[in-house]
């Protein structure tokens, strides 16, 4: 019997990528422990599924090619002449621009997304487009028009830290490693802030917790400005000396008092007051911002009042403060002067462009369906299931169904697959290598995973199905990596360190000290040097140039006349460790954790509704109607209600809305008007109203 090997990588189930030692015996894997020489190494519930999800039943390996709606096996050489000659034909009819790419999960290894990238450029089109178009991204822009043009967003810095304001985040179900770091930091003494419309396990241990109204939080980040500068609580020295536009803040801001705030956001004035004294007196103070901010047609202006929030109290840049993103900038695998993101279908986003240098996808379903401002007429889709995880399903589902080509590249047959003219069968994580540099202030870090076993089947790693392509469309020269360690010592290259290094070093090696308030050093990186309170740019591009809240585009205030048929507000999106989006629910060990969907109901509100726990409820917008069962808590506000995404069975973005922040083009996933019915007699008032 041969002997067992133990091979070093990283865990790619979620973005924290946890070090992973991976028990191997004769090609196959056994058993997953803590890697010991990586800085993070705990073995949470998704990746205790880790060898059922590699092996799920569900897995398909060989590329296949759809006719006359039936699956037929394909070779590689097949498949991948189908979709360069078809790529050949677009182009010739309509344009490279008539072609686009949709990134999600493979770019946490960023050596995917560079020459995923590297191939829209030299076929010649702008629309590259990741997972950023939906994640993240609003918060770079954000912040990046505040204080750093590279767009680069502030994180939150435990070390030190006094107080912490967790904000539309739920780390025990989202970020075990956060999670650890709060719990650290509360330890010794660190006072504990929770903004939610749901209560969490956090803010049973918060000293303030705030029940914020979905979509509301740049009105209450304004109003803690108010308060703060209401009562001089600000850095008066850098104010002074490293802003610009706090005249016109403090007007502004008079706009938005305590009590006003309390209307808009239902949290009562005295514990906005108590938000805002606490974050400014107890220095230095973090936050710890989530994406639900991000999915709110005002997420950019949020984003942007938190960082004006954090740079006037002087918690940015310092330890136990926010700090910078600092990534190692690798070798750049873009073929220059191709191509131009202002000829992107998502040109009407700017910013976006200008600030995370690619584009958005959230035009494409429009473009597909309209011709306009061109048509898109083929789409690879690359660990994402926009069926599920994209606004308004059934716009998407009739943009998919119109296009000449589909193509999906995935480990499994997605219901986004389903839809596909070509599926090609992508290795796992654990099936190839990943150079992975986490960038992040308080791990900048590069490791090197190891691959652990041989592509299941005919399946390929990620990065090898976009150098296959570029060579069958005649692109040889610009895909000359065979080896992905041949890759990596091209990216490496700019960065001072080897590959060698990464070898010898299996938990990474680290390749910067952390250098705070670097602004005293180097100013600012935007057009002042100075945090830009009031941003020409935004000004320039016609927004609003202080940050300024608008009321969300579906609530009973902006459209009275909803409120009376849909009189609660629907957040979508909500985290549960099992998961990451729609993956995972066909691992039985993660199903049996959650197995199947529900709405979060408050108590009182289901009394209301005649519901009990358990019942089926149908879930209804202006844009659909789902079933799932009621989950009867506390822990929600009455007049919300919240479920998860993901699920094929109920999929929430039936639901959903695609109408998008100006700035950012994103939706607005967390404050949409809905109503709750008991399900045999709501069907029975849908068939009397239709």
């Amino acid at each position: 019997m041969s002997q067992d090997k133990m091979v070093k990588t990283i865990c790619a189930l979620c973005p924290l990528s946890c070090g992973l030692s991976v028990q191997v015996r004769e090609g196959r894997i056994i058993g997953i422990a803590e890697m010991k020489e990586h800085p993070l190494r705990r073995i949470c519930l998704k990746a205790r599924g880790l060898i059922d999800w590699v092996y799920v039943r569900e897995r398909t390996t060989s590329p296949m090619q759809r006719k006359n709606g039936n699956w037929q096996e394909v070779s590689w050489d097949e498949a991948l002449g189908i979709v360069a000659d078809k790529l050949s034909q677009i182009k010739d009819g309509y344009g490279a621009k008539a072609f686009a790419v949709h990134l999600g999960y493979p770019f946490i290894a960023s050596h995917t997304s560079r020459l995923a990238s590297r191939f829209c450029s030299v076929y010649g089109s702008p629309n590259f487009t990741t997972g950023g178009s939906l994640c993240f991204m609003a918060r770079a822009i954000g912040h990046g028009l505040t204080c750093n043009h590279a767009g680069l967003p502030l994180l939150p810095n435990f070390p030190d830290t006094k107080c912490m304001i967790v904000w539309g985040s739920n780390p025990p179900q989202s970020n075990i490693i956060l999670t650890a770091a709060i719990t650290s930091a509360r330890k010794r003494g660190a006072e504990l802030i929770v903004i939610d419309p749901r209560r969490t396990s956090l803010t049973r241990r918060a000293d303030i917790y705030a029940q914020i109204r979905p979509g509301t939080d740049c009105a209450l980040a304004l109003g803690l400005l108010n308060v703060i500068i209401a009562e001089e609580l600000y850095d008066k020295p850098f104010v002074q000396e490293w802003t610009v536009g706090f005249e016109q803040l403090l007007e502004h801001v008079k706009h938005y008092p305590p009590e006003k705030v309390a209307d808009i956001t239902w949290v009562p004035k005295q514990t906005i007051e108590d938000i805002a004294r606490s974050y400014a007196q107890n220095r230095p103070a973090t936050i710890v911002q989530g994406v639900s901010l991000d999915h709110s047609v005002n997420g950019v202006q949020a984003s942007r009042a938190i960082a004006t929030l954090i740079a006037i109290t002087g918690n940015i840049d310092i330890p136990g403060g926010n700090v910078y993103n600092q990534p190692l900038r690798q070798a750049s695998l873009r073929v220059k002067g191709r191509v131009s993101v202002g000829d992107a279908i998502g040109a009407g986003y700017p910013l976006f462009a200008k600030f995370t240098r690619e584009t958005t996808a959230m035009p494409v379903p429009d473009a597909i369906i309209s011709g306009k401002p061109y048509p898109i007429r083929a789409l690879i889709v690359q660990g994402s299931n926009p069926i599920l995880t994209w606004p308004n399903t059934n716009k998407v589902k009739e943009a998919l169904s119109k296009l000449e080509l589909l193509v999906v590249i995935d480990p499994l047959m997605t219901e986004t697959a389903k839809l596909a003219h070509i599926f090609l069968p992508a290795a796992t994580f654990l099936e190839s290598k990943i150079l992975k540099d986490y960038g992040v202030p308080v791990l900048p870090l590069i490791v090197r995973g190891e691959q652990a076993i041989a592509p299941l089947g005919d399946s390929l790693p990620d990065w090898q199905i976009w150098s296959e392509l570029g060579r069958k469309m005649g692109y040889g020269e610009y895909f000359p990596w065979q080896d992905e360690d041949v890759l990596f010592e091209y990216l490496l290259q700019p960065t001072g360190v080897t590959l060698d290094q990464l070898k010898e070093s299996p938990g990474g090696v680290f390749y910067r000290p952390r250098q705070g308030r670097k602004y005293l050093r180097e100013g600012f990186n935007t057009p002042s040097g100075k945090v830009e309170i009031h941003s020409q740019t935004m000004a320039e591009h016609g927004y609003p140039p202080l940050p300024t809240f608008e009321e969300p585009a579906q609530t009973p205030l902006q459209q009275p006349d909803l409120a009376e048929k849909y009189p609660l507000i629907l957040t979508t999106g909500v985290r549960v460790n099992a998961f990451t989006h729609s993956q995972h629910r066909n691992v039985a060990m993660l199903r049996r954790h959650c197995p199947e969907p529900f709405v979060e109901i408050n108590a009182e509100t289901a009394k209301s509704l005649e519901l009990l726990n358990g019942d089926m409820v149908i879930l209804e917008t202006a844009r659909g109607s789902i079933e799932l069962k009621a989950s009867l808590s506390e822990d929600i506000h009455p007049r919300v209600l919240s479920v998860q995404h993901g699920w094929s069975e109920a999929n929430a973005n039936l639901l959903t809305d695609d109408r998008r922040d100006p700035v950012s083009g994103y939706p607005g996933l967390k404050s949409i008007s809905c109503r709750a019915i008991k399900a045999g007699r709501g069907r029975r008032e849908h068939e009397d109203q239709t």
